[in-house]
């Protein structure tokens, strides 16, 4: 089923991006709103997890992850001497 839908009030920077990103990859303004839509919608078949995984650190490797992890350890430990200082 194809819906049509009709936007407005479309912010000038929203619309200047569009239309360039049409142009630049030949394809019709309607396509690429589509096309970008259709990005930001999350598959309905995958678990919630599963597609928030772009958000939740997908795509790392376990030394990126294990330095996160000690950087957010060291953060930890630097706010809790400066709390034990006041």
């Amino acid at each position: 089923m194809n819906t049509q839908l009709t936007i407005r009030n479309l912010p000038e920077p929203v619309n200047y991006y569009l239309r360039k990103k049409a142009k630049l990859t030949n394809k019709s303004l309607n396509q690429t709103i589509i096309d970008e839509l259709s990005e930001k919608v999350p598959d309905l078949n995958k678990s919630l997890s599963s597609s928030l995984s772009w958000f939740i650190g997908s795509g790392l490797d376990d030394d990126t992850l294990e330095s996160l992890r000690s950087e957010d350890r060291l953060q930890k430990e630097k706010v809790a001497r400066e709390n034990d200082l006041l």
